[in-house]
């Protein structure tokens, strides 16, 4: 396809397939669409189509990527004019602690205004996320390592990353259990992460779950958690009641592409505990297809019942935590047993349930499912889960792990 052909699809998407629609359309599509030529340069093409899906203010859920493109190989959160380096890959020539102080001689604060758009007027304590997705497009930037010394880094692509370990647990003393979720993609290796810690969640006295920075996957992947999270022999449903329905858009292409994510997603090997939840939304597909918005009424905590123990839970959490993650930590905080500790979550799950299409290397995704508690002026878009305790970022927590301690601080004083 061309590249107008491409945006003419992606504006056809928009209009009839995302759920979005009926909020913003396809937005201001004439201004993106008219700088568009055949034979433009392939990452400035990205880069306005970018620049395009960005002014929907709608994080994750709704990008434009080329996976030909490669990726900036680290992480960065921002304190005005500086960028503090969080991690690094190999070969970046960065170290968490190195401060970005320009970029393409610009300063910080004049390339933020010149990507305003992909910065979806968030905070500076939020932006942390979206500054890889527009720093590919600069060729060098300007550091200041921990020594003092200073260098002009060229921005590499594609550099490898260390690897990391998703799911797993520790025992902070005889009591306490801290169970760590990157994301909640692999199905089965979050239940073997829950058989393998049973005896521990069933005798704990204190659960700590981090899902800081988790970027989500399947909501069934966090469920079995949710039991011990609740006050003993209480159906969960009495503390979760979703106060409006959440409407999902059963067009003709999203019930095809749904069809095919379903099997990349599980293939023939759906885990137990989540098959129930994937056998429904088949028949939802059938049931539905090309009905538009339909509502929602599942009750994915319909009888679950809390357990005694553990006794106290906290919950870790930061704007990095959407989609799956949010969903958890909205969950979670419902519970009377439950402190979520840290900074909001990355608040994306107004549009949510994602759908893929893909134009060669080029990948569009957007959201299928719109809550409706956006007609009532309550959307966690820009705002995020809530925390019962805030803990700003600081660079400090480069090398340290503040939330953690303040928890563990807590538990035994």
């Amino acid at each position: 396809m061309t590249y107008s052909e491409i945006f003419k699809e992606i504006v056809s998407i928009m209009k009839n397939d995302s759920a979005s629609y009926p909020d913003f359309g396809a937005g201001n599509f004439e201004e993106y669409e008219k700088q568009i030529t055949d034979d433009m340069d392939r990452m400035e093409f990205l880069h306005l189509v970018q620049n395009y899906v960005s002014t929907f203010k709608i994080q994750a859920h709704l990008k434009f990527v080329d996976n030909a493109c490669g990726y900036v190989g680290f992480s960065v959160m921002r304190k005005g004019d500086v960028l503090y380096v969080t991690k690094a890959n190999n070969g970046t020539g960065l170290v968490p602690g190195d401060k970005i102080t320009a970029i393409d001689s610009m300063p910080v604060s004049e390339v933020a205004q010149r990507e305003k758009n992909m910065l979806m007027d968030e905070s500076e304590e939020r932006q942390g996320g979206l500054w890889p997705a527009f720093l590919k497009y600069y060729k060098t930037i300007s550091v200041e390592h921990e020594d003092g010394s200073k260098e002009e880094l060229e921005l590499v692509l594609d550099t490898e990353p260390e690897p990391e370990e998703k799911y797993y647990s520790r025992s902070y003393g005889d009591d306490t259990l801290y169970l760590r979720f990157a994301d909640f993609v692999d199905a089965q290796a979050t239940a073997k992460l829950y058989e393998d810690c049973r005896e521990s969640l069933e005798k704990c006295k204190n659960l700590i779950v981090d899902v800081r920075g988790n970027g989500g996957g399947a909501d069934g992947c966090f469920i079995p958690l949710i039991e011990y999270s609740f006050p003993a022999g209480e159906p969960v449903d009495n503390y979760i009641k979703p106060e409006y329905p959440v409407a999902i858009n059963y067009s003709e292409r999203n019930c095809d592409d749904r069809l095919k994510l379903l099997k990349s997603f599980f293939g023939d090997d759906v885990p137990e505990d989540v098959k129930p939840m994937v056998d429904k939304m088949l028949a939802d597909l059938d049931a539905n297809r090309g009905k538009g918005f339909v509502d929602e009424d599942e009750d994915m905590f319909k009888g679950l019942t809390g357990k005694a123990n553990p006794e106290k839970v906290w919950v870790l959490t930061d704007e990095g935590c959407g989609s799956s993650g949010d969903a958890f930590v909205e969950a979670m905080s419902f519970s009377p047993k439950v402190t979520v500790v840290g900074r909001p979550t990355c608040g994306i799950t107004d549009y949510s349930n994602l759908n893929m299409v893909s134009f060669d290397d080029f990948q569009f995704m957007y959201p299928t499912s719109r809550d409706s508690r956006i007609d009532h002026g309550k959307g966690l878009l820009q705002r995020g889960v809530p925390v019962d305790k805030y803990i700003p970022w600081t660079p400090e927590q480069i090398k340290k792990d503040v939330m953690l301690e303040a928890v563990l601080e807590e538990i035994t004083s």
